[in-house]
């Protein structure tokens, strides 16, 4: 592989800012993004105040339903004795979602190995699996090549009640005509078939969206010993119990400093990532596999549209007793992570680190700083066919990025396109529009009233030159099909729907083309934390 590294591109102004100038935002957190940032987390951090054992056993007990590796074996015990973490998180997306939750799993176990080396202690990758979310729509499809475009092909939930993913089970029937789908979808390769017996053998006992997702996860990472762990894991909800007993009792500070954070980083220019209210409870409730988001109203804790209510210490009796019953949102999951384990680093996507940027006082109202938040890995694989036609076009991935591939081809067809064609019916239809004029005005003045028939009779021969028209048009663009094939090729595969490549393709159609190997072949590139976009050429 061949690598090569660019300014990354389709940032954010916020994001451009973090990656290259983090200082000026040290209102918004507690470190920059550097070694030297990371020496001091590790230096001043109390990292004797987390419940190891307790989250070690948690922890084990998740991933024996996955098979543990050696090396995932090896870092449960180093981190019950005295490790530190490097630690990342995302949704339960189906066949893992797109390829940035790849990235972030390979950026998460990259900074653990390098920082285990520079630091001269046990940090252990781990991955925190967004389990609790109920925002099916959001993680229930794959993009697939159809016809030579990008289509989205959505599993078909029979259920309308939106429940967890760690609750949401797949129907049988449906999801394996689903996977049938998918693959027929790909080319037939050397590797589709043991690829799809691995993914057919891992759903067969995994039925929810989460543990399928763990499943795959912890097939791809095991020889790199990524910890895993669910967040809607129940017994990892009861080892929040005494947080989420915190969460409820400063409820109302927690909304205030929230609220006022996110307004200065509004003030600042760079939006409102959380969208938050005072009213806001930050905490969801859940019933039935479904959760509902609190709000604080007249000293209780509500949601209207289900009839729930609750006084404070009514829901400080839920944290401590069924602590399974509550679950965290965008404002309290990243502190709940802090509380349970020992961070050294988070890693996360520009999304994520926007809306970090409006939690540091709250990280101060319990006492606590926010770790050092390293921007994830940002990956676009190149395959040779791409290769070529880069090279035969003379593209770089700039051009690809900022349009010129798009404009090549429209000036392509712009150059084989007869001008005098369209000029030409252009005038006939001038013509046509005169002598209609000049027919209905001949009509009235000979009291005819016929004004209708004649722009009616009008109307019906302009779209016949306008069929004539999109006809030759069509026909030109068959003719050059093969040579616009080409630009459509580069585009599709580099940006699709417009954006980086790792937002919209699955794994599924890079390891069917080029192997389970893959994977580890991607963790054995010497990436650099830098803020870059790394272009890898396979």
């Amino acid at each position: 592989m061949r690598l090569e590294q660019y300014t990354q591109p389709f940032a954010s102004s916020f994001y451009k800012k973090y990656l290259e100038d983090t200082s000026s935002l040290s209102s918004f957190f507690h470190y920059e993004w550097n070694q030297k940032a990371l020496n001091k987390r590790l230096q001043e951090t109390n990292f004797g105040k987390h419940k190891r054992t307790e989250l070690v056993k948690v922890l084990t007990d998740y991933m024996n339903m996955f098979g543990i590796s050696p090396k995932s074996k090896k870092h449960l015990e180093e981190l019950e004795d005295n490790g530190v973490v490097v630690i990342g998180g995302q949704q339960a997306g189906l066949l893992t979602g797109p390829m940035y939750s790849i990235h972030k799993a390979i950026s998460v176990i990259t900074l653990a190995k390098q920082q285990r080396e520079k630091l001269g202690v046990p940090v252990i990758p781990v991955f925190w699996i967004a389990g609790e979310d109920h925002d099916i729509d959001e993680i229930n499809h794959v993009y697939i090549e159809r016809s030579r475009k990008l289509q989205k092909v959505v599993y078909p939930a029979n259920s309308k009640i939106k429940k967890i993913a760690s609750e949401t089970i797949f129907d049988k029937q449906l999801i394996y005509n689903y996977l049938d789908e998918i693959f027929q979808s790909l080319p037939e390769t050397l590797h589709t078939k043991k690829l799809f017996t691995k993914v057919s053998n891992l759903l067969e006992n995994n039925v929810t969206f989460t543990n399928f997702f763990a499943a795959l996860m912890n097939d791809f990472f095991q020889e790199e010993g990524l910890l895993l762990i669910d967040a809607a894991y129940e017994p990892f909800r009861k080892l929040e119990s005494e947080y989420f007993h915190l969460f409820v009792e400063y409820s109302s500070e927690l909304s205030k400093i929230v609220l006022e954070k996110e307004a200065e980083f509004e003030r600042a220019g760079f939006g409102m990532p959380i969208q938050t209210k005072e009213s806001a409870a930050h905490l969801f409730y859940v019933e039935d596999g479904e959760r509902y988001l609190l709000e604080r109203k007249d000293k209780m804790f509500i949601h209207e549209a289900k009839g729930l209510s609750f006084s404070k210490e009514e829901l400080m009796h839920i944290a401590k007793h069924h602590p399974e019953k509550l679950s965290n949102n965008v404002v309290t999951r990243p502190i709940m992570q802090e509380m349970v384990f020992p961070v050294l680093s988070f890693v996360g996507g520009p999304g994520e680190i926007a809306y970090w940027g409006t939690l540091k006082s709250a990280f101060e109202l319990f006492q606590m700083k926010m770790p050092v938040i390293m921007p994830r890995l940002s990956i676009t694989i190149v395959n040779p066919k791409t290769q070529t036609l880069l090279e035969k076009f003379s593209f770089t991935m700039e051009d690809v990025w900022n349009g010129a591939v798009e404009d090549s081809k429209l000036q392509y067809i712009h150059n084989h396109r007869n001008e005098q064609v369209p000029q030409l019916i252009e005038t006939i239809k001038q013509e046509l529009a005169d002598k209609y004029k000049k027919l209905e005005k001949l009509l009235l003045d000979d009291d005819l009233k016929l004004t209708p028939l004649v722009q009616k009779n009008l109307r019906y021969h302009e779209n016949q030159l306008t069929f004539i028209e999109h006809a030759i048009e069509d026909t030109l663009l068959g003719k050059l099909d093969a040579s616009i094939n080409r630009y459509d090729r580069i585009v599709m595969e580099l940006i699709p729907n417009g954006g980086l490549q790792e937002r919209s393709y699955s794994p599924v159609q890079l390891l069917n083309e080029v192997g389970l190997d893959l994977i580890k072949e991607l963790l054995e590139i010497p990436y650099e934390f830098n803020g870059k976009h790394h272009v890898l050429y396979i």
